[in-house]
């Protein structure tokens, strides 16, 4: 009888909760593209000689880094609305990819902070889906995309050495000098930021981060990001995605905007994995397959 719950739940009721939550909380018009029409505004503003960061939108500065401006600098030759309409197009376009890479139902696009950053136009679907298509190219392109994106790279060092001659090569290209007066984009957008991770009550980052060590096999590198990263908004926890979608109860949690949500979830699955293996082996044991719905996604979720 549980088991047919377990599985009900899974087909039915989590894409059911997602499209609730999306609706409720997800698809409000008066935001609808505002990502995509900022990083635009900025990437312009900077093509006309002005400061990016000083341009807002609904209030809030622009905070990316200075790569992404490489991106929507060609965009910037079409209308606004042109634009806009192509980062957007252009970004379920990649969650459909990555959905169809990573052998889950189509109704995992609904998955909200994942919808969060298709309705707003942000680039964090593009960046997933980079590094879930994984190779070097496609890190370089994510890292250069939003700068955070190097942090899963962390498991594969190889590529993020490239990554870090690539971003240095392009350097003189870019106005750090800009980037690092406004204090990296995150001074400005800690009052504006949503910031779910462990940094909105700092005395939790020591144990998300031991609790990230200890599932270091099992999908940290996706937690990281949102567990950690300070400044997070709820589309950061898409990066979570990839983790959790063989843990139906773990997905439901991800899917509720309530901040502390993933560095909470970090350390309870790390405390069923201590359970499971033991204290010692959990903080010391060689490396293991981590747990997946597919072979794809099992690939996927272990490449280096």
């Amino acid at each position: 009888m549980i088991g047919r719950l377990r599985v009900a739940f899974a087909r039915i009721g989590l894409p059911a909760w997602f499209i609730v939550i999306d609706l409720l909380w997800i698809a409000k018009p008066d935001v609808l593209g505002i990502d995509a029409r900022h990083y635009q505004r900025a990437a312009t503003e900077w093509l006309a000689g002005g400061d990016p960061w000083k341009v807002t939108e609904g209030g809030i500065p622009f905070a990316a880094g200075p790569h992404t401006l490489l991106f929507y600098a060609p965009t910037s030759l079409l209308p606004l609305t042109i634009s806009v309409g192509f980062w957007m197009v252009l970004g379920i376009a990649a969650v459909v990819w990555m959905v169809r890479r990573l052998d889950i139902p189509i109704w995992w696009v609904a998955f909200p902070p994942l919808a969060h950053a298709l309705w707003n136009g942000n680039p964090q679907s593009i960046v997933l889906a980079l590094l879930v298509a994984g190779g070097t190219i496609a890190a370089i392109g994510a890292v250069f995309l939003k700068l955070y994106a190097a942090v899963p790279l962390v498991f594969r060092p190889r590529q993020l050495l490239f990554v870090v001659v690539a971003l240095a090569v392009t350097l003189p290209l870019l106005p750090w000098q800009l980037y690092i007066t406004d204090g990296f984009g995150v001074t400005s957008h800690l009052s504006s930021a949503w910031n779910g991770s462990a940094w909105r009550l700092p005395i939790l980052i020591p144990p998300t981060l031991v609790g990230l060590w200890v599932l270091r096999h099992k999908g940290a590198e996706w937690f990281a990001v949102p567990a950690v990263g300070p400044a997070t908004q709820f589309y950061y926890v898409s990066m979570a995605m990839p983790a959790v979608i063989s843990m139906p109860l773990a997905a439901a949690a991800l899917a509720l905007p309530v901040p502390l949500m993933t560095p909470v979830l970090v350390m309870v699955l790390a405390v069923i994995e201590v359970r499971q293996t033991g204290l010692a082996a959990a903080l010391g044991r060689p490396a293991s397959q981590p747990v997946a719905p597919t072979a794809t996604a099992a690939r996927i979720l272990d490449r280096p």
